[in-house]
């Protein structure tokens, strides 16, 4: 049993389970998000937040996904993964084991997790004085000693089992003050010992973050066109190869993939809303499936039904979603 699942909505905790991809319901308190999904079987998400003096913390079991996000916060914003096993990519940076996502005002992230994680952030109001590394309106990941990172893990779980399952300990005067200094001292502590994960990795990999936000950009403005990537490489002033690079870096896939994903997710999205034209045939010629057999086998390997039982599912339900 993971650590979300042994909490219980209390005066303090409060909890939101996602029943299914298409009610799928994120953290707002971080900023705004959109995901796309790189496998819906067995799908699975949910949060707990918890509400202290000045932080709030929140607990999130994510889902395979490509994840672009912006961040916004009026201080930090502290991200950490909860399990050994979690592992995620950051700006084409690849983040696990005792490493901090760190971000300070607003930053623009663009986030590839091909497996379900256990993830933690504290919201923090105001970081003044602190000393934590960094620069304002920027995302890092930042790495520090294993011991001083799982002290901070031990210091978030203690926190959200105690404002779950002993809630009035947290009525109690002082009691908040001390559980949020805790924290806060625990993560003063690890980024003392921090240290910024290889700048020139980081530095080389800024062109690519740049022409991927661009080629999404160009691909948005082309929605429901047939798209070739020649003509595309050339509208970003780039070879094949390097978009093609820099989908991989970024993205962790192949150009040909990412597209296609974008394709069938648009599909998606276009069944549940009701547009026109609603016919599979027609949406998926749109969407620039020509192989109906292909794109049918496609649409079911990616999110575990057919297009048919998509559409069935948006009428029994009187076209909302």
């Amino acid at each position: 049993m993971s650590l979300l699942d042994e909490l219980i909505e209390s005066e303090f905790v409060k909890i939101s389970r996602s029943p299914d991809l298409d009610n799928f319901r994120g953290i707002d308190g971080l900023g705004e998000a959109s995901s796309i999904p790189l496998d819906c079987k067995d799908f699975s998400a949910s949060f707990a937040s918890l509400r202290l003096k000045s932080c709030t913390i929140y607990l999130q079991r994510t889902f395979p996904r490509i994840l672009q996000v912006q961040y916004a916060t009026p201080g930090a914003i502290v991200g950490l993964m909860m399990d050994e096993a979690a592992s995620m990519t950051l700006n084409g940076l690849e983040a696990r084991g005792s490493a901090f996502l760190l971000v300070k005002g607003r930053a623009k992230c663009e986030i590839v997790e091909t497996q379900p994680n256990l993830v933690a952030f504290v919201n923090v109001d105001a970081i003044e004085d602190r000393g934590w590394p960094g620069e304002a309106d920027n995302a890092q990941v930042i790495t520090t000693e294993v011991a001083k990172f799982d002290a901070v893990r031990t210091t978030l779980r203690d926190a959200l089992h105690l404002a779950s399952h002993s809630s009035d300990s947290l009525v109690q005067a002082g009691v908040i003050d001390c559980v949020e200094e805790s924290i806060l001292q625990a993560i003063d502590v690890a980024m003392a010992a921090a240290s910024q994960a290889s700048e020139a990795r980081r530095l080389s990999l800024s062109h690519y973050l740049s022409l991927v936000r661009k080629f999404d950009e160009f691909v948005a403005v082309k929605a429901g066109k047939t798209l070739y990537s020649a003509e595309v490489a050339r509208q970003l002033g780039v070879s094949v190869r390097t978009l093609h690079n820099a989908v991989v870096a970024i993205r962790g896939m192949s150009m040909h993939r990412y597209m296609r994903l974008r394709r069938l997710w648009s599909v998606r999205q276009q069944f549940l809303r009701g547009e026109p034209p609603q016919s599979i045939k027609a949406v998926a010629l749109m969407n620039g499936f020509w192989h109906m057999g292909e794109f049918t086998a496609l649409y079911r390997e990616l999110f575990g039904e057919a297009p048919q039982q998509t559409l069935a599912s948006r009428k029994q339900a009187g076209g909302s979603i």
